[in-house]
């Protein structure tokens, strides 16, 4: 079964305009997934290209023999598109793998491509003995269609069926394989994978530029309690040497509206996301409505949270989401003061600048002053009953640089300051969390000096200004950051020598990795979130 799979996986989908029927023609519209695959030559180079980068990095030995077994099972390399065609498979056209049905017991279908039929049939008739121990082979009629089925005996259940329609082989597996081929081969169009308004706005969204591309329909088992994908999804995949490309498109239905809301023009959150930090190791933007997005996050908000908020005069769709504008920018690093042994949830609430630091600039739309100041009210910490005056900077410390400003304001914790500034003029908010004068370090580069954030790859950068926001992870400024860590960061005896065997475990092969980008954007019926994972050039660590 896994040697068949691997054959649909290795070979893809046709589109209009390549020759033949489209591999989706023979597929129903009521799957819980299909796969579709185009070009297979394309498909073969891409992942070889990928395979052949993931099998230099640290532990991934396993990988690395994977395809010489795959080969020596189907008895040609499915990475090759030589090797395809000499299977009897053509490689200028495409296949489609369908999980039929919305009963898990139903079977799995193949579509492949026949480029030369009696090459194809002996490839098929080698993996049902060898694989399945089915040699005997028998002509039958399934309803209008002519069926081959084998079986380990005459009259045992079938093992594998196929029948070729069309220069396509329809191929299952099981039991209910010839049922099924035979359901395949007699498929009215209206009741096919195209006919099916879902699998065309996945394609819309997705876009034609995939290898691969994989859909659930709604209603799909595989969607079964996924309030937020119910109505479908697709993901479809490029990959390449050094890099691979997923685009998910999360189907709307009835909600696209309240989506569509989240569209907004304006936003420059690209441009000041390189004007923070450079020691980022991570950056996000959002340039969308902010009061659109209020109304999805808040109320996902535990309710004792809102509550205790609320007890502070604050409502976070009034006093955030609604006065923010288009074009925030955020950045994280991994805090130098990091203790892994140590961490747990308590100590991230009680001191969350102990696991990160960052800034942040928030666009702000006019008449925000009063929102601000019930939060900086609600963010104070209780004062205890025989606190004394707040302690000001002292004039030698980075907080002291320039004189305060009725809109200022900061919280010490144990491990630095959270300080933000109002700018009214400026429309914006500027938030630091770190080393006492992070702010002040901010405001600097905003207004052109110093070092800032620079994104590591060329589809980084791009993904930062995306039409409803984008992020970027800095691999190797992450891996810096965790291997800076002192040893006591990991804890001490042997529980400190497990936590850092795992840490290096990861650490390993993400050195080999550069970037880690997304960005996400609007489409019709579908919102799209593509991200790029892009491995490191060349064999030295920055």
């Amino acid at each position: 079964m896994l040697a068949l799979l691997a054959v649909a996986l290795a070979v893809p989908a046709c589109r209009g305009g390549r020759r033949g029927t489209p591999p989706e023609r023979w597929v129903p519209a009521d799957v819980r997934l299909a796969i579709v695959v185009p070009e297979a030559g394309r498909a073969a180079r891409e992942l070889a290209a990928l395979h052949a980068t993931l099998s230099g990095f640290p532990g991934a030995g396993d990988l690395a023999t994977l395809r010489g077994a795959l080969a020596a099972q189907l008895g040609f390399d499915p990475l090759d598109p030589d090797a395809l065609a000499d299977a009897g498979l053509d490689r200028r056209r495409g296949a489609a793998l369908a999980l039929t049905g919305r009963d898990a017991a139903a079977p799995t279908l193949l579509v492949l491509p026949v480029a030369d039929a009696p090459k194809l049939e002996r490839l098929l008739a080698r993996l049902a003995r060898e694989r399945l121990g089915a040699e005997t082979r028998t002509a039958e009629p399934h309803g209008a269609a002519a069926t081959v089925v084998f079986r380990s005996a005459p009259g045992a259940p079938a093992a594998l069926a196929y029948a070729v329609v069309d220069r396509t082989a329809l191929v299952a597996p099981g039991p209910s394989g010839p049922a099924a081929v035979a359901a395949a081969a007699t498929l009215a169009p209206e009741r096919a994978l195209p006919a099916a308004q879902g699998f065309l706005a996945a394609q819309a969204a997705i876009g034609a530029d995939s290898a691969a591309l994989a859909f659930v329909p709604a209603g799909s088992p595989l969607l079964a309690g996924r309030w937020a994908v119910r109505d479908g999804l697709a993901l479809g995949v490029t990959a390449g040497a050094g890099r691979l490309r997923a685009r998910l498109a999360v189907l709307l239905g009835a909600r696209e509206p309240s989506f569509q809301a989240l569209a907004a023009k304006g936003g420059r959150g690209g441009e000041a996301a390189l004007r923070l930090m450079p020691d980022a190791a991570a950056v996000l933007t959002f340039d969308g409505d902010p009061a659109a997005l209020g109304r999805k996050l808040v109320p996902l908000v535990a309710a004792p949270d809102r509550a205790r908020l609320a007890a502070r005069g604050v409502e976070l769709q009034r006093d955030l989401f609604d006065v923010l504008a288009p074009g925030a920018a955020v950045a994280l690093s991994l805090s130098p003061r990091l203790a892994l042994g140590e961490l747990d949830e308590a100590t991230a609430r009680a001191d969350p600048l102990r696991v990160v630091e960052l800034e942040a600039v928030l666009p702000l739309k006019p008449g925000a002053t009063a929102a601000a100041e019930r939060l900086a009210a609600a963010l104070q910490p209780p004062a205890p009953a025989h606190a004394s005056r707040p302690r000001r900077p002292s004039p030698s410390s980075p907080a002291a640089a320039r004189s305060p400003r009725a809109n200022d304001g900061r919280i010490a914790t144990p491990s630095g300051e959270i300080a933000w500034r109002l700018e009214p003029d400026l429309g914006r908010l500027l938030l630091a969390g770190g080393a006492p004068g992070r702010l002040e370090a901010l405001e600097a580069r905003l207004a052109g000096g110093g070092a800032a954030f620079a994104p590591p790859t060329a589809e980084a950068r791009e993904a930062l200004s995306g039409p409803l926001g984008g992020g970027v992870l800095d691999v190797q400024r992450l891996v810096a950051s965790v291997r800076a860590l002192p040893d006591d960061a990991f804890g001490t005896g042997p529980s400190g020598f497990v936590v850092r065997s795992v840490v290096d475990r990861f650490l390993e092969p993400a050195a080999r990795l550069a970037a880690v980008s997304g960005s996400a954007q609007l489409a019709a019926d579908a919102l799209v979130v593509t991200v790029d994972v892009e491995a490191r050039e060349g064999g030295d660590e920055r």
